[in-house]
């Protein structure tokens, strides 16, 4: 089992703090998101993912960075790409980047965006990652997608590692296809599902790409938070990875905690490798 913490950090002192607990402890990634705001609280400090992962991509030396996810409701793919393989370089080759279709209202809200329908949303997403996906292979020809049309494009220089990780954020059956087709990772969440609920549908979608999938192998990562609470107790941390790591997940991404769980987390985080 391989760990990440999640950060959305209010300023950048608290952005570094997170970090080198991070790489000290021994995670294995290090995340924060992509939203315009706080999607309940707008008081709630909320700074601009990609640079967030900038600092970090120079100011950490062994962790991965990334992105979970990056929101593509405000976001074209030809930029986006540019930006991963900028912080690809300022990582040394350190950087995974999530994609996810975006829900809260809002993000489409901020950014001018109409709310979009689900077969919109599945239409969007599924274009949106081809390209993400040609471009940082190198393929630049011209697009004429019904979405995200792009002429002119270069990608210079390319990625630093061979294969840029995507990891793609899923649970319809439109969306897994799209993992199944281009992603090298799979991360879900639970939303607003209770937590046995959640479990017995992300066990039905992890069959289900497996099937989609035909023997290929990919990182499946669970991102644990609300229902699913990671600092409630140390045996309730075990349980959680014996649980998830049972149907095929291998990485957990964990938001760091808040003041009254550090307790349990300065615990689990002293021996984080006997949970792998």
């Amino acid at each position: 089992m391989r760990f990440g913490l999640k950060v959305n950090p209010a300023d950048w002192d608290q952005a570094s703090y997170w970090a080198g607990i991070a790489e000290d402890a021994g995670f294995d990634g290090l995340w924060t998101g992509d939203n315009l705001r706080h999607p309940r609280d707008p008081a709630i400090p909320v700074h601009d993912g990609p640079t967030v992962v900038a600092g970090w991509a120079a100011t950490t030396r062994r962790i991965r960075v990334g992105l979970l996810i990056a929101n593509l409701v405000f976001r074209q793919p030809t930029v986006l790409a540019k930006h991963a393989v900028t912080l690809d370089h300022i990582s040394a080759g350190r950087f995974d980047l999530g994609i996810g279709s975006g829900v809260w209202p809002t993000d489409h809200g901020m950014a001018g965006t109409p709310q979009w329908g689900a077969p919109e949303r599945s239409e969007r997403l599924a274009e949106f990652v081809a390209v993400v996906d040609r471009l940082l292979s190198g393929d630049v020809s011209d697009h004429d997608g019904p979405y995200y049309p792009y002429t002119l494009a270069a990608m210079t220089p390319g990625p630093v590692q061979d294969r840029l990780p995507l990891i793609i954020a899923a649970n319809a059956p439109k969306a897994l296809a799209v993992v199944a087709a281009h992603a090298d990772g799979w991360v879900t969440f639970p939303g607003a599902a209770a937590e046995e609920e959640f479990y017995a549908r992300s066990t039905e979608r992890s069959r289900a790409l497996d099937a989609a999938l035909g023997g290929r192998k990919i990182r499946r990562l669970l991102l644990a938070y609300g229902v699913i609470d990671p600092w409630a107790s140390v045996e309730g941390f075990a349980r959680l990875v014996e649980r998830w790591g049972g149907i095929g997940f291998d990485e957990l991404v964990l938001y760091a905690p808040k003041e009254h769980e550090r307790a349990v987390f300065d615990q689990v985080t002293k021996r984080l490798d006997d949970y792998r």
